[in-house]
C-alpha cells in the first residue's frame, strides 16, 4: 500500500506530493534505515522531499524548498 507523503515549500507555499510504499517510507522515517538502501532508484529531489517530510514527522527542524526555488537559491 503506497502513502502520499506532502510538503509545502518555505519559499513559494506550493506543496509537492510523492506517492512511496508505506511499509519503505516507514522504514526510513522510523526505522533510521538509510534513504538511499530503502530507495536506491529515486530521485535526488524526491529523496530530499523525504527526507524533510521524515524531519518534520519527528517534530525536528526542517526547511524543505521545492525544486524550483533550490535551484534559483545564490540567483540575485
Amino acid at each position: 500500500m503506497d502513502t502520499v507523503v506532502k510538503m509545502a515549500c518555505r519559499q513559494c507555499d506550493s506543496v509537492d506530493r510523492l506517492n512511496v510504499p508505506a511499509k519503505s517510507f516507514e522504514a526510513y522515517a522510523v526505522g533510521g534505515e538509510n534513504i538511499t538502501m530503502v530507495f536506491p532508484a529515486m530521485l535526488v529531489n524526491d529523496r530530499e522531499l523525504l527526507m524533510q517530510a521524515a524531519r518534520e514527522m519527528r517534530g525536528a527542524f526542517h526547511w524543505y524548498l521545492c525544486p524550483t526555488c533550490w535551484d534559483g537559491m545564490g540567483e540575485a
